[in-house]
């Protein structure tokens, strides 16, 4: 199931739930509601704000968004539902264009952080701290795409610099896939960062979902 980018599995508690939309608002965004119980969730927090359920969180799944061209290129087995109501104005450009709107936000636990699109536009990555996790964080403007990945790798903790389409670790010299978090070439090829569940997001919601978030400077 994906919301705003935010994928999420169904399975809670040992039972598969099925959802809709709810037809209701909380702070102005989307609010979901299961078939089976009537729990009514955020879409953007994946909890259960009321019914049965309530309290619960759904288990978030790392993943991406990024223009179709450059999936289908590193993924050409990849099938894609396209629905009759899909929205089609969330296309690469309007993340580029209107960066100022978007933030990269990652929340884990009760402590949530957030980068700028704008800020990270003007940088070919950024490396930052979250918690106890140092990170990699970057906007890839030709496809649009956001990531934040885990820098430790095989008891290492990495420093990458940006080399045309690839990242390069400062420490082993492995070549790293920008958008996928594979070494490709060097001691560390076949390894892979891991992607941490961050989310393209309008400023707004983000802000009034996460209210005490921290902010990339």
């Amino acid at each position: 199931m994906c919301h705003n980018g935010i994928v999420y599995a169904r399975k809670v508690k040992g039972r598969e739930l099925t959802f809709q939309v709810s037809g209701k608002l909380w702070l102005h965004s989307l609010v979901m509601r299961d078939l089976e119980t009537g729990t009514l969730w955020s879409h953007i927090l994946g909890e259960a704000m009321e019914g049965p359920l309530k309290g619960t969180k759904l288990e978030v799944i790392p993943s991406v968004m990024t223009d179709w061209k450059s999936w289908k290129a590193k993924h050409p087995d990849t099938t894609v539902t396209t629905l009759r109501r899909s929205a089609n104005r969330f296309v690469r450009s309007i993340y580029t264009r209107h960066a100022s709107r978007f933030v990269l936000g990652l929340s884990i636990g009760e402590a949530s952080r957030a980068w700028p699109l704008n800020r990270l536009q003007k940088k070919s990555l950024v490396h930052d701290t979250f918690g106890n996790i140092p990170l990699v964080v970057f906007f890839d403007v030709p496809t649009g795409t956001a990531r934040a990945f885990d820098r430790r790798v095989a008891g290492k903790t990495l420093s990458f610099t940006r080399k045309g389409e690839h990242l390069i670790d400062d420490q082993t010299k492995t070549k790293w896939d920008r958008l996928t978090g594979k070494g490709l070439h060097g001691p560390l090829a076949g390894k892979q960062l891991q992607s941490l569940p961050a989310i393209i997001s309008f400023k707004d919601p983000w802000k009034n979902f996460h209210p005490e978030s921290t902010y990339y400077r």
